[in-house]
């Protein structure tokens, strides 16, 4: 296991000093990356949006017949929280605290009644797209805030940015704390815990939603093995578009 958190830091250093070097490269890789990121991560909750309904919010174009206004503002929405989880990512220490849960919950609930306000679970849902067991109304608060706790622990930051990003993500998602949009806000975490540590974010795949979801009722290792086969493929494919990137820009500079 430890070689393969050595390739993956190896190789996620050489992406980031191309990307550092070759900035045009960097922002046009970004903008794929990004729309990939909030098509699968949609997707994982059975939304499905086009590329061309991603770019067309993106660019805050007007609705379409193919797009809703809900839907426009969910993705602007989405965009906004990610740019939060960039910036926090980036501090020194990020403070992974319930004020930021909250910040992150909040920001992907603008302009929706009922999402604007962070308010705790107090109750068992009755439908719903995860199947895990999830805590009890009553034990929500003191259990997401060891979970929080847990983050700031020597131990936690001893440990491989992907041990850690899986480890906040699984314990998040067995509290639930909040009825809707707890999936998001977990991967929000853990991918600001992969971006501080220097990685990609984790983009799990739609064809994976089953085995997503069926990783929650197990124990931790068995999403640390989804997310670490993710971030490989991402990984991959990264390497792929800088590369179609670079070999596209050189042709236009003959």
């Amino acid at each position: 296991m430890r070689s393969r958190y050595i390739d993956i830091d190896d190789r996620s250093q050489d992406l980031a000093e191309i990307l550092a070097d070759e900035p045009e490269v960097a922002e046009e890789f970004q903008k794929v990356y990004e729309i990939s990121w909030l098509h699968h991560e949609n997707a994982l909750e059975g939304v499905v949006y086009s590329a061309q309904e991603l770019a067309q919010a993106l660019q805050n174009q007007p609705v379409s017949d193919s797009i809703s206004v809900a839907a426009h503002r969910e993705i602007r929405n989405h965009k906004a929280a990610i740019d939060l989880v960039r910036a926090e990512a980036a501090q020194k220490k990020p403070k992974l605290g319930f004020a930021l849960v909250k910040r992150i919950y909040e920001t992907l609930g603008q302009g929706f009644d009922g999402r604007r306000t962070a308010e705790l679970r107090k109750e068992m849902p009755l439908h719903r797209a995860y199947f895990h067991e999830i805590a009890q109304p009553a034990k929500i608060q003191p259990m997401l805030a060891k979970i929080l706790e847990l983050a700031d622990t020597t131990e936690f930051r001893g440990a491989h940015p992907v041990q850690q990003a899986s480890r906040l993500h699984h314990g998040f998602m067995q509290v639930y704390p909040f009825t809707e949009n707890s999936g998001r806000v977990a991967r929000l975490l853990a991918n600001l815990l992969l971006l501080h540590g220097g990685l990609l974010p984790c983009v799990i795949h739609a064809i994976d939603r089953q085995r997503y979801y069926e990783s929650l009722k197990q124990p931790e290792t068995a999403l640390r093995e989804l997310m670490l086969e993710a971030i490989e493929s991402g990984l991959s494919n990264a390497e792929k578009l800088v590369r179609q990137a670079r070999a596209e820009r050189r042709r236009l500079a003959r």
